[in-house]
């Protein structure tokens, strides 16, 4: 099958499209990871201190049941 200008056309298109952009997205994920300073990780650890502290309780209270 040829298009009206004569070429053929491209196979697999969308699957090319959607690997660039899986790809795009995985370079900008692999800059964010390579970004995360020490601090980073504390200011996380301590925002979400609750919810970690309240999940290891729930997990040791079900481990003396």
């Amino acid at each position: 099958m040829t298009k009206s200008n004569g070429e053929e056309p491209k196979m697999g298109g969308r699957m090319e499209r959607f690997q660039q952009g899986v790809r795009k997205r995985t370079l900008l994920a692999k800059k964010k990871v390579q970004n995360i300073t020490k601090e980073d990780v504390k200011s996380y650890l301590f925002r979400n201190a609750f919810v970690l502290l309240t999940v290891t309780a729930v997990i040791v209270g079900e481990s003396f049941d």
